[in-house]
């Protein structure tokens, strides 16, 4: 299989690990519910905010009431609100409602009924476990507040990056 930059190409595409539609458009609705925790906003509200269509916002909204992300709020000034705060919620979380648990192999998921047959045999089950568990610890140490404000997690993730650069010699 022809490899591009260590990306496997099969028939011109790019084969890659992605967020669901879904999920994206639920990180996009609760960031921008965030922007002020304590208002309550309408499906028409958030649909003209988003541009997202009014079905897939109750979908998602659905979930997230379910999961205690949001809350449902009923009568004429009804809608939707958040009920943790957005440095609270992690991008992982939100992932996890909308989509489940991310798992790259079968053998990291956390419903065992779609075991691998190979799994006895295979010498990487450990190794995928670990990569799997980097990819959640990365997800959910990214809160709904830095993402809603890239400028700020970017500005954190680049000092972060500094303390590693920093010690580093250039000879």
């Amino acid at each position: 299989m022809p490899i591009y930059n260590g990306v496997n190409i099969f028939l011109g595409i790019i084969k890659m690990i992605k967020v669901s539609r879904m999920a994206d458009y639920a990180i996009l609705l609760v960031c921008k519910m965030s922007s002020a925790e304590n208002k309550v906003y309408s499906a028409h509200e958030l649909s003209t905010i988003t541009a997202l269509k009014i079905t897939t916002i109750s979908k998602i909204l659905t979930k997230l009431t379910k999961a205690n992300i949001t809350n449902s709020i009923r009568g004429v000034a009804g809608g939707y609100k958040l009920m943790m705060k957005a440095e609270d919620i992690s991008i992982g979380d939100i992932i996890d409602i909308i989509d489940g648990q991310v798992a790259l192999t079968v053998c990291v998921e956390e419903d065992k009924n779609h075991c691998c047959e190979l799994e006895s045999m295979c010498p990487s089950q450990g190794n995928w476990q670990i990569i799997n568990n980097t990819i959640r610890e990365a997800l959910n140490s990214v809160s709904i507040a830095e993402m809603a404000n890239p400028f700020v997690a970017n500005l954190q993730y680049k000092k972060s990056m500094n303390l590693f650069t920093t010690n580093k010699r250039i000879e």
